[in-house]
């Protein structure tokens, strides 16, 4: 009961606190120039005790190790296991955009097996083999083996490929959103998805966050229920 009793009042302690101090992060550029950016600024602005020291990368931190607060991160399903707490804020759709040049060289392609012979773009790092694995009607999955000319762990650079016609590139959709508006970059074989992505945090632990490090994970969360990922 005693025990009971102290979880209780440290759990009231933390909710009537006022945040502050520094809270320590790491976010992917990407994600950080899409969204999160502006997230900081705005919880900063309402929240002008707390400070927040950011590492834009895409590396895997280990947030016990080096003493982060919270790793922003985004992958694809299944997330590996770790003694880590997570988050979930969202889900992303990705899809396969190519220039309406390419498009117009290569013909619109009507099934995967179509892009085999096109030239392609890729996010991460050289592999031995390069896979898209895509999902389309009736949950059908088929693996489209392909060499990409362009190998980046940045997207802007890869966006930047992709409209001026070097390759077809795998990224998610809300990165290309206005370049699908305005027609600079295509969606292809918009039928078949590849799987989507999960943009969550990880933390050390639930019990002993600190105030301005549960009010940021907080704002975080409520934000992205705003966002439209689609």
């Amino acid at each position: 009961m005693l025990i009971e009793a102290e979880a209780a009042q440290e759990s009231i302690d933390i909710t009537r606190a006022i945040p502050c101090g520094t809270v320590r992060l790491t976010c992917p550029p990407a994600l950080l120039h899409a969204h999160v950016g502006k997230m900081l600024a705005e919880f900063m602005a309402l929240n002008p005790a707390v400070a927040i020291h950011l590492e834009a990368g895409n590396r895997i931190v280990d947030p016990v190790a080096e003493r982060i607060d919270l790793a922003i991160r985004v992958r694809q399903p299944p997330i590996e296991n770790s003694d880590l707490v997570m988050r979930v804020f969202s889900e992303r759709r990705q899809c396969l955009a190519a220039s309406p040049g390419l498009i117009k060289q290569y013909s619109l392609p009507k099934t995967p097996a179509d892009l085999n012979n096109w030239p392609s773009l890729s996010h991460g790092t050289p592999q031995d083999e390069h896979v898209w694995l895509l999902r389309g009607p009736g949950q059908i999955q088929v693996s489209v083996r392909h060499r990409p000319k362009f190998i980046s762990n940045d997207m802007l650079a890869l966006r930047l490929a992709a409209i001026a016609g070097i390759g077809v590139v795998k990224l998610p959709a809300m990165f290309m959103g206005n370049e699908l508006a305005d027609g600079k970059l295509v969606e292809v074989l918009p039928e078949w998805k590849p799987n989507r992505e999960i943009i969550h945090a990880v933390y050390p632990s639930r019990r002993g966050l600190l105030p301005s490090v549960r009010a940021l994970l907080e704002f975080l969360a409520e934000r992205y229920k705003t966002l439209d990922e689609n």
